[in-house]
């Protein structure tokens, strides 16, 4: 049987994306993620994104973004939430695994249509 948990289907592509945190998860004090920050994501779903980037956030970290689809005309602005951190090359850099969870019916439109167009 498979470990598989995804319930969407991920496509890999680089968007560059920036963040503001909105509230600190767990263990903010060990982990103090700047009020703004950037980052590459590594996939993308309906329901969440990879991405990774220079500072470590703890779990439960809410975040908004900005998403810059390459070679495509609108921005979308979900919020998330963070549910993975890992750390890479002691701490050269971190992979963060996000959960959608506020976005404006719009953005989930075009998201949709574009991962569509993608997994193809």
């Amino acid at each position: 049987m498979s470990s598989e948990r995804r319930i969407y289907k991920r496509i890999s592509e680089k968007v560059h994306l920036t963040y503001r945190v909105i509230q600190s998860g767990a263990g903010a004090a060990q982990f103090l993620p700047k009020d703004k920050g950037e980052g590459d994501s590594q996939d993308i779903s309906e329901g969440g994104l990879l991405f990774r980037t220079k500072e470590p956030m703890p779990l439960g970290t809410r975040l908004e973004l900005e998403l810059r689809f390459p070679d495509v005309k609108y921005v979308l602005y979900p919020k998330a939430k963070v549910v993975r951190l890992e750390e890479f090359g002691e701490g050269a850099f971190y992979e963060v695994g996000l959960e959608f969870n506020q976005m404006f019916d719009d953005d989930q439109k075009h998201l949709l249509e574009h991962i569509g167009r993608l997994a193809i």
